[in-house]
């Protein structure tokens, strides 16, 4: 179905393009928590490596976002301007880089695994899961992460639909090569690996497939001359540095916090919080399909100068948020044994993560509204704001709070500087975008007087 994001209702249009995002999020989701249910159940030296070897894909995924993200965002405003031509170069273009990216960095990690994986400090009994599952993830993201990042292009042009299709399909594969692997084939952790890098791949043919094909859409994949290259690349790029600084920042806090917890803690530790960075990832895809559709409507609305739509999407959608995030709360804080046990069996992991996740999650009410404020402004151009407000969340405050906090409180301690990272850092940006609400309004009148 194709969507006119400047003309339809935009109350209709949000949840049209929302919904199926949603959905595609979250069957993500549940493949991310199936798959670890899969992980924890070899062994919690296994979960454990799945967890510590995170920082290795968040850093990969900086690039993924500054080339997918900042290309998205850039063909939403280019085709409310009415610029179409240029909306396909920047597809080719992000296409292009990303394949070039990922060859890089597959063989520079190859090249250097060893100093690596003692960087990020595992111990002896977790290195060779993690050795073994890392490596294939990242030579397999070659031909399994392209796919995802010209998917944030099919959201941008009202495509939730196709990439609802596409993302669910390749979950469900997943979720049947993960028993497959692991036990039938009897390859433990690199089994799990193998069903990611598999299902991946299959999205990326597909997505490739019906961008060139697909005549339907506003724009198509194809082989092209781009004579404004170097302009449009520092657009993207420009474009995509919020999510890329975040992604690198929170590399670094991540691999500060995996350090602070073994300092304080144990493995068993950072298998817990493992789970509860897991659980916190059902949410942030739900939430992240509201941002999707949001985000499409808002950019070209913007490049069309249609303020007031802008605004009544903004404003629906940090009302949508809201109600998730505060539905979710009320779950983890009522049954944390309920959703733990999902992942763990042993007693003790158990007990540590249902009393953890409490803290570590309880500011989920207002987080939602962070989320969504700082891809709006991303997605309208504005990069610095963006960045300033991640910038606070995912590092600014947590590492000298934790600093504060570990050395009194342990593990507790970081649990607690999390909780009180995402409370500053979302009250922050609840002042920021009121302000942007009422400026829209200004906005939108001023265009009313013309």
């Amino acid at each position: 179905m194709q969507h006119n994001l400047g003309t339809e209702k935009v109350s209709r249009l949000l949840w049209q393009l929302s919904i199926p995002a949603i959905l595609g999020m979250l069957s993500s989701a549940i493949f991310n928590i199936v798959d670890r249910i899969f992980v924890g159940k070899i062994s919690s030296n296994a979960l454990t490596a799945v967890g510590i070897t995170m920082p290795i894909q968040v850093l990969q995924m900086a690039f993924i976002l500054l080339i997918g993200v900042g290309s998205s965002a850039l063909i939403s405003i280019k085709l409310g301007e009415g610029k179409k031509e240029e909306a396909e170069d920047i597809l080719f273009l992000s296409f292009r880089y990303i394949i070039l990216f990922l060859i890089g960095f597959a063989v520079l990690f190859v090249l250097f695994i060893d100093p690596i994986l003692t960087l990020l400090s595992i111990s002896e009994q977790v290195r060779p899961y993690a050795k073994t599952y890392i490596e294939i993830l990242m030579v397999g993201a070659i031909f399994g992460i392209p796919g995802y990042c010209l998917n944030n292009s099919l959201r941008s042009i009202g495509q939730a639909k196709v990439t609802m299709k596409i993302i669910m399909a390749t979950s469900i594969l997943n979720m049947v090569l993960d028993p497959l692997f692991i036990y039938g084939f009897d390859l433990g952790i690199a089994g799990a690996a193998y069903a990611t890098v598999i299902s991946q791949t299959v999205l990326t043919i597909y997505v490739v497939y019906v961008f060139c094909n697909n005549k339907e859409f506003m724009i198509r994949l194809k082989r092209r001359k781009v004579t404004n290259q170097i302009l449009l690349a520092k657009q993207m790029f420009k474009m995509g540095l919020p999510s890329f600084y975040v992604q690198i920042l929170a590399t670094v806090v991540n691999v500060f916090i995996n350090n602070r917890m073994l300092a304080v803690g144990s493995d068993l530790d950072i298998a817990a919080v493992t789970i509860m960075s897991t659980i916190y990832s059902f949410y942030h895809m739900v939430v992240f399909g509201i941002v999707q559709g949001n985000n499409a409507i808002c950019g070209y609305n913007w490049g069309a100068k249609q303020y007031g739509r802008v605004r009544s999407s903004l404003k629906l959608a940090l009302v949508s948020a809201f109600m998730i995030s505060t539905g979710l709360f009320c779950v983890i804080e009522l049954f944390p044994g309920a959703l733990v046990s999902m992942f763990a069996k042993e007693h003790e992991l158990v007990e540590i993560t249902k009393e953890g996740i409490r803290i570590y999650l309880c500011m989920l009410p207002i987080l939602g509204l962070h989320t969504i404020s700082s891809q709006y402004f991303q997605a309208v151009g504005k990069a610095n704001r963006s960045s300033m407000l991640s910038f606070l969340r995912y590092g600014v405050i947590v590492v000298p709070v934790m600093l504060v906090l570990t050395p009194i409180a342990k593990v507790k301690g970081i649990y607690l500087s999390n909780a009180i990272s995402d409370g500053v850092a979302s009250i922050i940006a609840i002042v920021c975008i009121v302000m942007e609400v009422r400026r829209l309004k200004k906005m939108e009148q001023n265009q009313v007087c013309l």
